[in-house]
């Protein structure tokens, strides 16, 4: 097993849930770890209205490869995603100039 629950060439290696639900997001070697950094509204209730500098991802090529996510409307060429069983988000994004999504990291769990 690789650092951080990671492969060697950076997929995730178990399976993406929702942190709220338990819902599941992305199936394992879906997604392989960026570092960039996004701006993101909080989900925390103490945090309302704020936003959190994100800087881990997992980067998914297709959308389709998602089991589960919701996605909000167009901000910008933004896409924010959301679970799409309880609507906890955003817990990434998707650029709708590039295609490709990215899930936070920080935002989500990661299950066996």
């Amino acid at each position: 097993m690789g650092e951080n629950g990671r492969s060697a060439d950076g997929k995730n290696l178990h399976q993406i849930v929702c942190v709220r639900c338990n819902s599941k997001i992305l199936p394992p070697d879906m997604g392989t770890f960026v570092s960039c950094e996004m701006e993101l509204t909080s989900f925390e209730k103490d945090k309302a209205g704020e936003t959190d500098k994100v800087t881990e991802f997992y980067r998914v090529e297709d959308m389709f490869h998602f089991d589960n996510l919701g996605f909000t409307n167009t901000v910008n060429n933004i896409k924010y995603l959301s679970c799409a069983d309880c609507d906890l988000g955003p817990i990434g994004y998707h650029d709708l100039n590039s295609k490709l999504s990215f899930v936070a990291l920080s935002r989500v769990k990661f299950v066996q």
